[in-house]
């Protein structure tokens, strides 16, 4: 009788057998074994609990090539390479303030003040249809927001938010 194997292969890349690196075009490119892929696609299977493990690698035509477990285990050069590529995708500047809010013919118009990943401030506007799906608070108290254009804002904490923010916020949050 021979033993029955429990472990699935999740498809874990060998962190010893790769290297992340910025391809000709600014696309980032993945030597793994002995194959080179000059275009990877990189996304985030767990992006709110875990977003900086369990990234999916795949190739420039969506076929998965494996599973990086942890980015922290990769060398700082490429990490650098491969968080780079992450924040490009997952751009996703944080709300400071809220500076308004007005419903309008089914959709919500916010004015608000941001700060993005390399710490600039400024105010922008947009618009977000059905807040009931587009504005999330998520279980450790933080807000994702996504407007028409499929932009993703974030509020890390709306308990940091100041009192006027969290009250034009209010309606919107469930």
């Amino acid at each position: 009788m021979s033993a029955i194997n429990t472990q699935m292969d999740l498809g874990i890349l060998d962190v010893k057998d790769l290297t992340f690196y910025t391809a000709e075009g600014g696309f980032t490119g993945l030597k793994y074994k002995s194959e080179d892929y000059k275009h990877i696609v990189l996304r985030r299977i767990m992006p709110i609990e875990h977003p900086d493990e369990y990234i999916s690698v795949a190739d420039h035509e969506n076929k998965e090539i494996g599973i990086l477990r942890d980015v922290s285990a990769l060398a700082p050069n490429q990490r650098e390479v491969v968080q780079t590529e992450l924040d490009n995708r997952y751009y996703s500047p944080h709300v400071i303030d809220v500076l308004s809010v007005k419903d309008k013919l089914g959709y919500v118009y916010m004015e608000m003040k941001l700060k993005n990943m390399q710490g600039r401030i400024y105010d922008k506007s947009c618009a977000i249809k059905d807040v009931s799906r587009n504005i999330r608070t998520l279980p450790n108290n933080s807000v994702l927001i996504f407007d028409v254009d499929g932009n993703r804002y974030t509020i890390p904490q709306i308990k940091d938010m100041n009192k006027q923010s969290q009250k034009r916020l209010d309606a919107y949050l469930f």
